[in-house]
């Protein structure tokens, strides 16, 4: 009897272990994929901008965001990867945020007067998201204590700089150099986050 009750624990044990490989690698996978469509994103505005000197062509960012969603969305059925409540709430965590912060965008650009630095609050809502992240990792199970606190760094990282160098600095879209810090931020709190879960994802796969 004990070893029937073993077996089967062992058994629930297997499924939760690889539902947590499962979604641990979506979420990464999709943090670098995200982090990279940013950084490509804001270099090449930036490009524009510079070249054009026209603030117009700053619209056209809306482009890749959209085909990223749908090319996310369309990855996600083609591998028929089904949404656990773990993966809804991470899309609230980091969903809201960017909506958010997209807002703060659009409203700055459209009111030059505005005192709104979207650039600020974007690094705080995703600083804030990483370690929000890390937190609903290491409350799955993952016992890679070592990438949490990476993880965790960076969104302290992303938390003091926005207050000490980017909210210093008045936002200034004609500048245009507020993309180079967004393209920055992409790859500090978005792809190495993303690279840090995907190796929590590894690590945790080797051990069962």
């Amino acid at each position: 009897m004990n070893e029937r009750n073993l077996s089967e624990e062992e058994a629930l044990a297997g499924v939760a272990a690889s539902n947590m490989h499962r979604t641990n690698y979506v979420r990464g996978s999709l943090f670098v994929f995200w982090g990279a469509l940013l950084t490509l994103t804001a270099l090449a505005e930036y490009a524009l901008l510079r070249w054009t000197g026209s603030m117009q062509v700053l619209w056209t960012w809306l482009v890749p965001i959209i085909c990223g969603y749908i090319f996310s969305a369309h990855n996600a059925r083609r591998r028929s990867i089904a949404r656990t409540g773990f993966d809804n709430l991470l899309i609230l965590v980091w969903g809201l945020p960017a909506m958010v912060a997209g807002s703060s965008f659009v409203y700055a650009l459209t009111q030059p007067d505005s005192i709104v630095n979207p650039v600020g609050l974007t690094q705080v809502l995703l600083s804030l998201s990483v370690m929000i992240t890390s937190e609903f990792y290491r409350g799955k199970g993952s016992r890679q204590s070592g990438s949490f606190v990476g993880l965790n760094m960076l969104g302290l990282f992303g938390l003091i700089t926005s207050f000490t160098v980017t909210y210093r600095e008045p936002f200034d879209a004609a500048s245009g150099t507020w993309m180079l810090f967004l393209a920055v931020y992409g790859v500090v709190l978005l792809i190495f986050p993303g690279l840090i879960l995907s190796h929590i994802t590894r690590k945790q796969c080797s051990r069962s």
